[in-house]
């Protein structure tokens, strides 16, 4: 998997800023789903252990009804996230297994709205990110 590295100066001087990318080829769409689905809940548990908290952060805490503001959950953020993120990689496993016949195709998507429904799309975003939102196909 490749990894970039790029200098950023910021007001403490300057800063490594590590890209770690790859590219994931499938041929159903409900798949691909699955997987930016749980990517973006990398992001968002990725960015809580490591990056203090921003508006973006925030914005996305606000999409899950357990990282909600006034959420009497006891879990800590790290906790939830990895739960979902359990989830949704089970879900991923069934839903591949599923899209690799056409004959099952239809179930692939059922399974992939009910992962949806148990794991809401957090749709976290970095500053400045080139990229589209991921939250309209969803």
């Amino acid at each position: 998997m490749p990894i970039e590295a790029s200098l950023h100066e910021t007001e403490h001087g300057e800063l490594n800023i590590f890209h770690v990318f790859d590219t994931l080829e499938v041929y159903d769409g409900s798949l691909a789903l699955a997987i930016d689905h749980v990517i973006n809940h990398i992001k968002v548990l990725v960015s809580t252990v490591y990056l203090p908290e921003d508006k973006n952060l925030l914005q996305a805490y606000q999409r899950h009804p357990l990282l909600r503001k006034g959420s009497s959950e006891g879990r800590s953020p790290e906790r939830i996230l990895l739960a979902d993120c359990i989830r949704l990689l089970d879900g991923l496993v069934e839903i591949g297994r599923l899209a690799a016949y056409p004959e099952t195709s239809d179930q692939a998507r059922r399974e992939l709205e009910d992962l949806k429904a148990s794991v809401p799309f957090l749709d976290y975003r970095y500053e400045n990110d080139p990229f589209p939102s991921d939250r309209d196909r969803e």
